[in-house]
């Protein structure tokens, strides 16, 4: 008989709420559950390939070893017995810096074991080293808030049900289900907002979902955002069109700012973005002069060049425009695991944060709770660079390194120069291939889980209890209780409320102790497996500006010395002639497919028949010019790397741009480019074109050549001409 359960998804970072078939044992279907109060009803094909997931005839089913012929399996218990002790032997001789974590996508979506319970695992065992997927691409966010606002600030939350025009830059919600807007079902939340009046600006090189249905799309070239943004800053600030009791009462350095503006004239403006100047001055008017609204950034901006500068040119817009703390603006939910903030409530502080050896750079404050992150951007060079501290473990939880670092060549290097890797994941993955041990995971389904990622960007309160659905295979442990045996073994003094590393707890045991101060009891929470609303269905306005922001004069910085310092190194180049000029044609984004999920969702059947790689997105106009049919193999070439393609017609990107999704072409895998696809990690430097506050590698916006390759063309897939996938650049 089949037995249905509620549940929510954990494919991506949204956690949709779904409905489980069993059928002896086996999970058979994931549909949308219509009576969760969030997404009602709605699910991505991603979500509903969970059944293909955890029932994979490659899905690692025990610990794999390395060994001289190879890898075997081998019993959790003794894995866990043989790690444990190269890791006291690692750190008896090198120190606990010496020992890092990775915490990928798939780490995070473990609400036991994301990195706010890595953090406290590294910090008993006395290192600093963490480091996640949110420093590969989105570090400006913290750089940017801890300027702007002196500190992390409980606004990220984009009200867009209230909202009278919205502005997304560099991301495109419609499809990548961006995190704090519109979370799940985006494409109907903007539709309704639509309807209801709301103005849509959308700034994006692509002419992407959300652009095809924005009033107003700025299709920016790429890298030229700092200028565009400068651009209709300075457009609110001549015309004074900014909410001028809201500035007056919590900005500061609106002057100052205006003065670094002066330069980004219209004219200027134009001839550097390629977006006429109509449209730009469209798009500052009609976002100033609305009632309310927020303008949002993504990773689109966040990987590009100026990504700090950028990031808080958005939060700039909002602040001029009064959109903090308002109604339709940029809001907070406390969510019923969080904490509430008000009237009483001070700035969110934090300790001076620890620094890479490597280029010096700080640790950035986690984005989901109070602990540092290291940069990613360094993590292959901490491996690989002699002396005190040099890291010699890595476990990497739910990630994947060797396809999502910058420079393939030297992260592959790295990974196999570690005296210990551990790989903590579902299947044997790219990264897996250079590991001593896998350790084999669970999969959502096995494990019970509350939606803690979720739990402030929902767009209201709400939270739900997720039971385990089937048992799991013995040879699985979850990967919270990976680093907890280890932490067993080693004698590490790692305590989470009362519990201690003396006995093994439960999952609901940990999940009790590390929610003890939740807002709502997660005993309550646990009676409603469909999930409930714990509260009034909207997000929370006031009390948090100007109390919360982190300045001494508790002012957002508009004017703040190191962004009218970049200010002015932007309008120093020469601006994107100059790239051409050395010799390249061609401009290149990274973006996301609705496909997958960064390196995951390529092996399973029902994705696969939509897309089996990713091609090489170029304008028809560019691919007549150079003699390309659609499929062709085709050399992708940057000042630093090269990567074979497959080239594909679209129309969303301009002839001087081409676009290219990241997660593909494993190096491990013998297959054809159409069948792995293609790693454009080997066209981007981990060492030259970095930012020298986060470190963060030049991700997107590469100048680049394309030229034909000859080639079998029966290796090319014969779903090349489908209709390409829009998502975030």
């Amino acid at each position: 008989m089949v037995e249905t359960h509620k549940s929510f998804c954990r494919f991506c970072h949204v956690f949709c709420g779904v409905e489980v078939d069993v059928d002896d044992g086996r999970v058979v279907e994931v549909r949308g559950d219509f009576e969760n109060e969030v997404t009602r009803g709605y699910t991505c094909p991603k979500g509903r390939a969970e059944v293909e997931r955890i029932h994979h005839p490659d899905r690692l089913l025990a610990p794999l070893k390395r060994g001289p012929g190879g890898f075997s399996e081998v019993a959790p218990r003794q894995a866990l017995d043989e790690i444990s002790e190269r890791l006291g032997d690692i750190i008896a001789r090198h120190g606990p810096n010496s020992v890092a974590v990775y915490v990928g996508c798939g780490g995070h979506r473990t609400s036991a074991g994301g990195p706010w319970f890595v953090s406290r695992w590294l910090r008993a065992l006395g290192s600093e080293r963490l480091y996640t997927s949110f420093t590969i691409d989105s570090p400006s966010l913290s750089i940017a808030a801890n300027r702007f606002f002196g500190g992390p600030m409980p606004l990220n939350l984009l009200d867009v049900d209230r909202a009278q025009a919205v502005m997304f830059v560099g991301t495109n919600p419609v499809t990548s289900h961006q995190l704090n807007m519109p979370q799940s079902d985006p494409f109907r939340r903007v539709t309704d907002a639509r309807k209801r009046g709301a103005k849509l600006i959308v700034v994006d090189p692509r002419r992407s979902d959300a652009a095809r249905i924005a009033d107003v799309h700025l299709q920016v070239k790429p890298g030229e955002d700092a200028t565009l943004l400068a651009g209709i800053v300075k457009i609110i600030l001549d015309r004074r069109l900014f909410d001028a009791d809201y500035v007056a009462a919590y900005a500061s350095g609106v002057e100052a700012l205006h003065q670094a503006l002066a330069d980004f004239d219209l004219p200027y403006v134009e001839q550097r973005t390629g977006v006429p100047a109509a449209l730009v001055e469209e798009a500052a008017v009609l976002f100033a002069t609305a009632n309310s609204g927020g303008a949002q950034s993504g990773t689109g901006l966040h990987m590009a060049g100026h990504h700090n500068l950028t990031t808080q040119l958005v939060m700039t817009l909002n602040g001029l425009c009064g959109r903090y703390d308002r109604a339709g603006g940029m809001v907070r939910n406390e969510g019923p695991l969080g904490r509430e903030f008000g009237p009483e409530s001070g700035p969110i502080t934090m300790p001076e944060p620890p620094k890479s050896r490597i280029r010096g750079i700080s640790a950035f404050n986690g984005l989901f709770g109070s602990y540092f992150e290291m940069p990613t951007s360094t993590l292959t060079d901490e491996i690989l660079t002699p002396g005190d501290e040099q890291i010699r473990a890595l476990i990497v939880n739910g990630g994947n390194p060797a396809l999502v670092f910058a420079e393939e060549s030297s992260t592959l290097k790295a990974l196999d120069s570690l005296e210990l890797l551990v790989v903590n994941d579902l299947f044997r993955s790219a990264t897996a291939e250079h590991a001593d041990y896998v350790m084999a995971v669970k999969h959502p389904f096995e494990r019970v889980d509350i939606p803690k990622l979720m739990d402030g960007t929902y767009p209201f309160p709400f939270s739900q209890y997720a039971d385990k659905i089937i048992d799991g295979p013995e040879g699985c442990l979850e990967e919270w209780e990976i680093f907890w045996e280890l932490a067993m073994r080693l004698g590490l003094p790692l305590r989470v409320g009362s519990l201690t590393a003396e006995h093994l707890p439960t999952t609901d045991e940990l999940l009790d102790a590390q929610n003890r101060h939740s807002r709502v009891p997660l005993d309550e929470i646990r009676q409603h497996p469909g999930g409930k609303i714990f509260g009034e269905a909207e997000t929370r306005v006031g009390g948090v500006i100007p109390n919360m922001i982190g300045h001494a004069d508790r002012r957002m910085a508009l004017g703040h010395p190191e962004v009218l310092a970049e200010l002015r190194e932007v309008r120093a180049e020469s601006g994107p002639t100059a790239e051409t000029a050395n010799g390249f044609e061609f401009r290149m984004i990274t973006y996301r497919m609705k496909e997958v999920y960064c390196t995951q969702g390529q092996n399973l059947p029902s994705l696969r028949r939509r897309r089996k790689f990713n091609p090489v997105l170029m304008h028809p106009d560019a691919m007549r010019s150079h003699g390309f049919a659609e499929g062709d193999v085709v050399h992708v070439e940057s000042a630093y790397g090269e990567v074979e393609g497959i080239v594909e017609a679209s129309e969303t990107v301009q002839p001087d741009v081409i676009a290219f999704a990241f997660g593909w072409g494993n190096p491990a895998d013998s297959r054809p480019i159409s069948e792995r696809g293609s790693n454009v990690q080997r066209l981007i430097p981990d060492g030259e074109l970095y930012d020298s506050v986060t470190g963060l590698a030049r991700q997107s916006a590469l100048p680049v050549n394309v030229s034909a390759v000859i080639s079998d063309v029966s290796a090319v897939s014969s779903d090349v001409s489908a209709v390409p996938s829009d998502a975030a650049r």
